[in-house]
């Protein structure tokens, strides 16, 4: 029976699936808009010889496909969570909580979830304005 069932279970058909329904949201969401899309996938030295190695390869070949076909730009670069988008500072973790790891400047005091810090750098190296910091509502913010 596991056997059967494990053989039953295609990784590049969910990949697909999931990329297509992130390029079909991303869509409605631009309603008609251009839309520029960063992937932050490693490269495939970063996840040599690891299990997750087949599928995180095959996610950029599959989102590569995807956007081509629906003509966005799509960008395959990693941006650091340890570096302050704001003064380029280094990050240090000021609080965990079970839901989240809160990294503060301590030059210039930038706080936000580790997990949202790689986008602030990709949009200062594409030159756009930052959002208002923190994304969403931080437990136990410190600036609350």
């Amino acid at each position: 029976m596991w056997l059967h069932q494990a053989r039953a279970f295609d990784a590049s058909g969910w990949v697909k699936a999931a990329a297509a329904k992130i390029f079909k949201k991303a869509m409605n969401y631009a309603n008609g808009k251009s839309i520029l899309m960063n992937f932050d996938v490693p490269d495939s030295e970063t996840v040599k010889n690891s299990y997750l190695q087949r599928t995180l390869l095959s996610i950029r070949r599959v989102a590569e496909n995807l956007a081509d076909w629906y003509g966005i730009h799509a960008e395959f670069r990693c941006y650091s969570s340890h570096t302050c988008p704001l003064c380029g500072g280094e990050l240090k973790e000021y609080k965990r909580t079970k839901r989240a790891r809160i990294m503060r400047c301590q030059q210039c005091s930038f706080y936000e979830d580790r997990d949202y810090i790689p986008f602030y750098n990709w949009l200062r190296a594409l030159g756009l304005p930052l959002p208002k910091y923190p994304l969403s509502p931080l437990p136990n913010d410190p600036e609350a």
